[in-house]
């Protein structure tokens, strides 16, 4: 993965690293650009943007939370995995009590 400062020109399909305000509204951290997005940050005056790049065989970070949690809950009924974003995927209990993870 390769990380940081990115022409905005030359940034589509990267992955933005911190929420940018924009005219139509707000393009969020972890949200993947696309040519739309690119346009819409030159008319807000965004020349360089922080972002990720993928390689080939990287992992995105909704992926990888979700694969975790995942494994985690294994297994578990009384446990279920909600959609990852931003790298973070929520497991949410059905009941009350505690959780104990070996």
């Amino acid at each position: 993965m390769k990380f940081g400062p990115v022409p905005v020109r030359s940034a589509c399909g990267s992955i933005l690293a911190h929420s940018l305000d924009v005219a139509s509204g707000r393009l969020r951290k972890g949200h993947q650009l696309n040519r739309r997005d690119i346009t819409n940050l030159m008319e807000a005056g965004h020349h360089e943007i922080v972002a990720a790049r993928l390689d080939h065989d990287d992992v995105g970070e909704d992926a990888a939370a979700t694969q975790i949690a995942t494994a985690l809950t294994e297994g578990q009924t009384a446990l279920r995995v909600a959609r990852a974003f931003t790298g973070r995927a929520n497991i949410i209990a059905s009941d009350f009590g505690l959780l104990e993870v070996d």
